[in-house]
């Protein structure tokens, strides 16, 4: 075998291992940098775990984990661009599902809290994308009901295997413009709006199920609805301030 052919088997063999792990939000340079770190700080949390009995919040989603890196006991898991509405496809292209379910498998039910952190993607870009390829005819509304009720699917599938769930609500949506390669994106009001109803469907269906929702909306948004820049690490994602507010909400879940 060549030396170009070893290389590149070594390297696909990394990145498929690194992708068991659930670094899937690290670029090349975080791997580097970031990565190793993170296995060390998830070893040990899951030692302090054993050896104490303590629970873990296992946090898996889109790159709106980000916050809870090294943040004590949320352990990260990461599924690049995946999509609330497509975590019930066992064959989406981020492969969401598949990964869900193999990070699942390192859950204690007996005493670990399943965090999940999806949807943001799906009411910046996608909800208004599918809204004007269907030439404004398709309802809004009725865009927002169809990923709310597939999301959902998986979120009682988790509750009804035993896992203590909990789901975090979409962040305020930002006040700018995007440059964007999606052929619809929306207004900040339109998007804004998309947030608003998506954020009170998801928490209603997730209080009528039983499920812990984390309203991170109510706490990082300014009056008009939008995102207040004490919350905000870049354009769309939260910075650790939501931390102290999420822990308050899931630590009940988590055996004493």
């Amino acid at each position: 075998m060549s030396f170009k052919q070893t290389w590149k088997n070594l390297n696909l063999n990394r990145i498929a291992w690194l992708q068991w792990q659930g670094s899937l939000y690290f670029p090349f340079w975080d791997m580097v940098f970031k990565y190793p770190p993170l296995v060390a700080f998830n070893a040990i949390l899951r030692l302090k775990s054993r050896l104490t009995g303590s629970g873990i919040i296992h946090t898996i989603g889109d790159s709106h984990v980000a916050p809870f890196i090294y943040r004590c006991p949320f352990l990260v898991q990461h599924i690049s661009q995946a999509t609330a509405h497509n975590l019930c496809e066992e064959k989406s292209f981020s492969r969401s599902s598949y990964y869900l379910d193999h990070f699942l498998t390192k859950v204690d039910k007996g005493k670990d809290a399943v965090f999940l952190v999806f949807g943001e993607i799906d009411a910046r870009a996608q909800i208004y994308l599918h809204y004007g390829r269907s030439g404004r005819t398709a309802s809004i509304e009725s865009l927002i009901d169809n990923t709310v009720q597939r999301y959902g699917s998986v979120i009682c599938r988790l509750r009804d295997e035993g896992y203590r769930v909990a789901v975090h609500g979409l962040p305020p949506a930002s006040n700018k413009e995007f440059i964007t390669a999606l052929p619809f994106s929306g207004k900040p009001r339109e998007r804004n709006e998309i947030f608003r109803v998506f954020n009170r469907k998801l928490g209603d269906f997730c209080r009528s199920a039983g499920v812990v929702f984390v309203d991170v909306q109510s706490i990082a948004c300014d009056g008009q609805g939008y995102f207040n820049k004490r919350y905000l690490a870049d354009e769309v994602h939260c910075n650790s301030r939501i931390v102290p507010f999420a822990r308050r909400a899931i630590m009940p879940l988590l055996k004493k």
